[in-house]
């Protein structure tokens, strides 16, 4: 169950480098990456399970928990949304400033941190 935590911990921090230090290459990639993106449901769906299951083995129980609970709600907000709200939302995200990009950066590096930190 800590490894999981330990990879999303991982990926999300350095994800939240990359934010930072290359916001526009960001940028390009979740553009080509909501193509599908009916078929993008099912990940935030399995993440939601997974942090639940692990939440007990945490420090921060309930903080992975509402974690888990705001990735089945996405989950489920993908699945149902029509695909016209559902890519408005999208090209709204994307559209924004490379300042967006770089909060959006400095947001996703402290979650990994936290969840890291949940960990040890």
């Amino acid at each position: 169950m800590k490894p999981f935590l330990l990879f999303i911990s991982i990926f999300w921090t350095a994800f939240g480098i990359r934010a930072i230090l290359a916001p526009l290459k960001l940028k390009t990639l979740y553009t080509k990456l909501i193509k599908p993106a009916k078929g993008l449901f099912i990940l935030p769906l399995i993440f939601g399970v997974l942090f639940l299951w692990v939440s007990p083995v945490s420090r921060l129980e309930a903080f992975i928990k509402v974690l888990g609970i705001i990735s089945l709600i996405k989950g489920l907000f993908i699945l149902v949304c029509p695909v016209n709200v559902l890519r408005s939302t999208f090209d709204y995200f994307i559209g924004g400033s490379e300042r967006i990009w770089r909060v959006y950066g400095v947001f996703m590096l402290l979650l990994g941190i936290v969840t890291g930190w949940s960990i040890l």
